[in-house]
C-alpha cells in the first residue's frame, strides 16, 4: 500500500497511524506542539488507552532550509519506533517484521484538525446556540485526542448543555483538571483557565451559581485578561451579602472581612 504524501502547511499538526497487530488495533499518534514548543509527541492507544508514548525535540531542524522534508521524515521515524515497540512487546520476530510489515500492516498517515481547530469550531457552534452540532462535533475530537484535558472539559460542558446531564457533565470537567495534572507538571496553567471556564458553565447549567462563580474567578485569577471569563463573571452579577448587614458596604471593616472570607471560601473550592 502506497503511503498518502503528506503537505505540511503549518507548524502544528498531528499524524495518526492505524495498525493491526495479531487482531489487535492500534491508533499511533504524533502531535507537533509547534515551533514555540518544538515537540513530537508519539503516542499509542489501544482501546482509547496509551500503551505507548515518546517525546522528541525538533529545535535543531527549525532553521533548515529543508525543514518540512526533515519533519516528515522525522514524524515517520517516530510513528515506525512505536510500531516497532508494540511488536517487540508482542514477541514478533525482528526478521518476520521487516519481511512482511508492508504486506501485513493497514497503515493510514492521515493530516487531520488540531485539537485548537476543534475547540475554536464548538465554541462557534456553542455561540450560534447549535448545541446537537457541538456535541456530534466534540464526539468526533474525542475520537482522535481521547486523552486531551481541553476537549474533555467541553464535552463535559455539553454533556451538561445538551443532554441535561448535569453530574456526569460536572464530573467529566473535574477529570479533566486531573488529566491535565497527569499529563503536564510544567505549563498547566496555560490550559487551566478554559478548564475553570467550561467547569464553571456546567455549574451554571445545574443551577449552581456559587460554585460557578468560584470557578470562574478561579480561572480569571490565572489569567486576568481573560475575556470569556470576565464575561461570564458579569453576567453572573453575584454580590455577596455584606460581613455586618448593620454596616454599609463600603465600610472598611465590611471590606476587610469580607476579603478574607472570601479567600478562605476559594482556597477550599475544588475542582
Amino acid at each position: 500500500m502506497k503511503e498518502k504524501q503528506v503537505k505540511i502547511t503549518s507548524h502544528t499538526l498531528d499524524f495518526s497511524t492505524k495498525i493491526n497487530l495479531e487482531g489487535e488495533t492500534y491508533l499511533i499518534d504524533s502531535e507537533d506542539l509547534g515551533i514555540k514548543n518544538p515537540n513530537i509527541i508519539t503516542r499509542a492507544y489501544k482501546k482509547g488507552m496509551i500503551v505507548y508514548s515518546h517525546k522528541i525535540n525538533y529545535k535543531d531542524i527549525l532553521n533548515k532550509p529543508d525543514f518540512d522534508k526533515r519533519f516528515i521524515i522525522l514524524i515517520q521515524s517516530q510513528q515506525q519506533k512505536a510500531i516497532e515497540a508494540l511488536k517487540e512487546e508482542k514477541g514478533i520476530p525482528e526478521k518476520l517484521f521487516k519481511k512482511n510489515d508492508i504486506k501485513e500492516r493497514e497503515e493510514i498517515v492521515t493530516q487531520k484538525r488540531t485539537y485548537k481547530e476543534y475547540v475554536n469550531e464548538v465554541e462557534s457552534l456553542i455561540s450560534k446556540n447549535i448545541q446537537e452540532e457541538a456535541l456530534e462535533l466534540l464526539t468526533e475530537a474525542m475520537e482522535h485526542y481521547p486523552h486531551n484535558p481541553v476537549i474533555l472539559s467541553y464535552c463535559g460542558y455539553i454533556e451538561a448543555l445538551v443532554n441535561k446531564q448535569y453530574a456526569d457533565g460536572i464530573k467529566i470537567c473535574r477529570q479533566s483538571f486531573k488529566i491535565l495534572k497527569e499529563q503536564m507538571s510544567l505549563g498547566e496553567g496555560f490550559f487551566l483557565p478554559i478548564l475553570y471556564l467550561n467547569l464553571g458553565r456546567t455549574y451554571l447549567t445545574a443551577n449552581k451559581k456559587k460554585e460557578a462563580y468560584y470557578s470562574f474567578q478561579k480561572g480569571l485569577d490565572i489569567d486576568k485578561k481573560n475575556e470569556d471569563l470576565f464575561k461570564e463573571l458579569k453576567n453572573l452579577g453575584i454580590r455577596r451579602k455584606p460581613f455586618s448587614p448593620f454596616l454599609k458596604r463600603s465600610n472598611p471593616l465590611n471590606k476587610y472581612i469580607g476579603m478574607l472570607t472570601y479567600d478562605l471560601q476559594k482556597k477550599k473550592f475544588r475542582p
